[in-house]
């Protein structure tokens, strides 16, 4: 909770707490992408059910977005990111074996603090997520799927260095709350 707090403080700052001149380009639309690496908060148990299901927790991760920075403190951004792919493996009664994907789209809203070259940045938004189970039993062959969509928030933090005035790269930390999905980004922007 403390997490969102600081990326809803962060998202709806205001020049007043600008600790550097903002630079006004006349280019306020923006898109680029990330790659990066997230983490899974949920154990093999909760996948599986079973009482020793293992899980890789660990994924690599991208992202794609677009934005309009309609202010110098504040963006709306519009966002894909494919949360990673997480092997699981449970034996029991039955083994079982499979993997969980995780995705999600979502707007969020983006407010930064200038310190030329940089901005640090904190957004807070509203994600369509999809946690995907496939999975295979050794009694059968069959495939078992299930899907889990969530309305969700969606927040982070971030710094981005502002090369020049049309290209920016960026590090981020992000949260999906209800898929329980950390993304660890770096990335890029260009602006027009």
């Amino acid at each position: 909770m403390k997490c969102l707090a600081l990326a809803a403080l962060l998202a709806t700052s205001t020049a007043a707490f600008a600790v550097g001149e903002a630079p006004w380009y006349p280019e306020k639309f923006y898109a680029g992408g990330a790659i990066g690496t997230s983490h899974l908060n949920v154990s093999g148990t909760d996948i599986t059910g079973l009482a020793n299901a293992q899980i890789d927790s660990s994924s690599t991760t991208y992202s794609m977005h677009a934005g309009w920075r309609f202010h110098p403190n504040a963006s709306v951004e519009i966002g894909y990111y494919d949360l990673g792919k997480y092997p699981f493996h449970g034996s029991g009664a039955v083994a079982v074996d499979g993997t969980a994907r995780a995705k999600s789209a979502g707007v969020s809203l983006v407010g930064y603090i200038p310190w030329q070259p940089f901005d640090f940045y904190g957004r807070v938004g509203y994600a369509r997520s999809e946690l995907k189970v496939n999975a295979s039993g050794n009694l059968t062959n069959t495939p078992v799927n299930a899907k889990d969509n969530q309305n969700e928030a969606t927040y982070g933090v971030g710094v981005r260095w502002n090369t020049d005035r049309y290209f920016g790269v960026f590090a981020e930390w992000m949260k999906n709350d209800r898929i329980k999905v950390d993304g660890y980004f770096l990335g890029g922007d260009f602006r027009f």
